[in-house]
């Protein structure tokens, strides 16, 4: 959905229907004052979006009842959720959390800022599937200072998402909403700062052979594929470090290298069944996913102490 408004009361009204109810007020001359906004629900648990208003505001937000998180595109946003304060800018975003009273004391005239609504069940359910202690409830700081990679790249996936979202028809859109969602609200967790992160990080308690049987067949389905770790972790719905640990720790490898095993299996069988004279050993690596032939040659001698090419004629 993209909207612009000039009316204030409008404004309000636009913006509480994508986030949360707040009270919206000019912090100077109305002159100008033109509301921008693209937002979409991923699911009702997930919102995105883009806000901007052409002109200084405040917004008074009482306790929002869920999670927010805040980061200006340019412009900056002064901010306050309970005691805490923060000043968001391209350099740092602004974490909103229930139980608090919060405001945004002023946003500036040329503030864009993405915006991504989360609520506190789908929070609570994600901590408490991937926090070794079980806990679902985190204390978290208000400033989200985008001085880690983990987080750059966080904004990145949320500006990326916002676009995918915005483009995809409104078929693809339900579709893909639910696991973008998801894979937002984890992959924030383990970038925000928060009481529960060193719990969040260490390897959880899951059923692991659970956890494993799920994974494999997740691989086994498409072993052709580049494997997205973090999707295959939120499928699996633990953490990534914890799907990393499992594998290590039962399996002695990495879902990845899992992955290019269970390919190099299959590559390996093809190889003895095609006829070398319609088929080429790149035929067979592409097919499987290995695109670097000189690796491939070298990873199927290490397995079966022969290399494609002899496979192939026989030998």
């Amino acid at each position: 959905m993209t909207t612009a408004t000039t009316d204030l009361a409008e404004a309000r009204l636009l913006g509480e229907q994508a986030y949360y109810p707040h009270r919206l007020s000019l912090a100077g001359s109305e002159d100008g004052m033109r509301m921008r906004m693209r937002a979409h629900d991923l699911t009702p648990d997930v919102t995105i979006g883009e806000l901007g208003y052409r002109a200084p505001v405040r917004l008074d937000c009482g306790d929002l009842g869920g999670y927010q998180v805040n980061v200006p595109q340019r412009g900056t946003a002064r901010s306050h959720c309970g005691d805490q304060q923060a000043v968001a800018d391209p350099r740092q975003g602004a974490v909103f959390t229930p139980g608090h009273d919060s405001a945004i004391e002023l946003w500036n005239a040329d503030c864009v800022q993405y915006g991504v609504r989360m609520t506190a069940p789908i929070m609570t359910e994600i901590l408490h599937q991937n926090a070794p202690t079980g806990r679902s409830s985190a204390r978290f700081r208000h400033e989200y200072p985008l001085d880690t990679a983990s987080r750059r790249s966080w904004v990145k996936l949320v500006a990326t998402t916002l676009d995918l979202i915005s483009a995809l028809p409104e078929h693809g859109r339900s579709q893909a909403g639910p696991h973008l969602a998801r894979s937002l609200v984890v992959a924030f967790l383990h970038s925000a700062e928060h009481d529960l992160r060193e719990d969040l990080d260490r390897p959880g308690r899951a059923d692991q052979p659970k956890l494993l049987r799920r994974a494999v067949r997740y691989i086994e389905a498409d072993p052709a594929a580049p494997l997205d770790v973090a999707a295959l972790a939120v499928h699996c719905r633990v953490s990534v470090r914890t799907l990393q640990y499992e594998f290590a720790r039962r399996l002695g490898t990495s879902p990845s290298a899992y992955r290019r095993s269970v390919a190099l299996e299959h590559a390996h069988a093809d190889l003895r069944r095609a006829d070398p004279a319609c088929t080429t050993v790149a035929d067979v690596a592409c097919r499987w996913g290995f695109f670097h032939l000189g690796r491939f040659a070298r990873d199927h001698h290490e397995r079966y102490g022969t290399r494609p090419a002899e496979v192939l004629r026989g030998d």
